[in-house]
């Protein structure tokens, strides 16, 4: 994937509170629109390398003042005809102090997330990679990928079932599936993806 595209841009509020992310691209877009600031923020060397646990200094930046920063030796960089640019990794949106409420979107990692790594139908907390998502009512009866449809249970759970309906093997729901509540846009955003994040990120 090219530097543009990647999605290692974390972007803050007027409050410096996380609301999202863009990519490369997106981000060097807004702080040319003028409305958006870049954080260049400074690490202290440890011997050879750079100690990322604390920032020594974060100051944030027009466009005009970051296309002149210098390029570290963990920086990506950009290029264009004429300039080779620190990649941007977060940046402010000046005149936006709201936070964002977002309905999270349907995915295996999100059902897992609702349902707490529990199996639905037994009750037993389990490791991801022994449980699957499983269709309430199969496909091939009509059943939807939908949240009041997808439930994590057990792996052999889920085999034993195959294309039946719970009852017709005898199992029961622990409780009804349904649509998580929306919640603010800082909570979606759990993985630091550059190492610039965790200083804005809720642990």
């Amino acid at each position: 994937m090219s530097v543009e595209n990647k999605l290692i841009c974390l972007s803050l509020n007027s409050a410096w509170q996380p609301i999202g992310n863009k990519t490369v691209k997106e981000a060097i877009c807004d702080l040319t629109g003028g409305d958006y600031l870049a954080l260049d923020i400074h690490y202290d060397r440890l011997g050879d390398s750079w100690d990322f646990s604390a920032a020594s200094s974060i100051n944030p930046v027009r466009w005009n003042e970051w296309v002149t920063l210098p390029i570290r030796d963990f920086d990506l960089e950009i290029h264009s005809p004429k300039l080779t640019v620190r990649v941007p990794t977060v940046i402010i949106a000046m005149n936006y102090s709201k936070m964002p409420i977002k309905r999270l979107r349907i995915s295996a990692a999100n059902i897992r997330l609702r349902d707490k790594n529990v199996c639905q139908y037994t009750g037993k907390k389990l490791a991801n990679n022994q449980g699957n998502i499983d269709h309430v009512i199969p496909r091939s009866k009509g059943g939807e990928d939908s949240w009041e449809n997808l439930v994590f249970c057990d792996k052999s759970i889920n085999r034993m079932k195959g294309s039946k309906l719970p009852k017709e093997i005898g199992l029961a729901l622990l409780k009804k599936p349904t649509e998580p509540l929306p919640v603010p846009a800082f909570q979606l955003i759990r993985e630091a993806l550059h190492q610039d994040w965790g200083h804005f990120l809720i642990k």
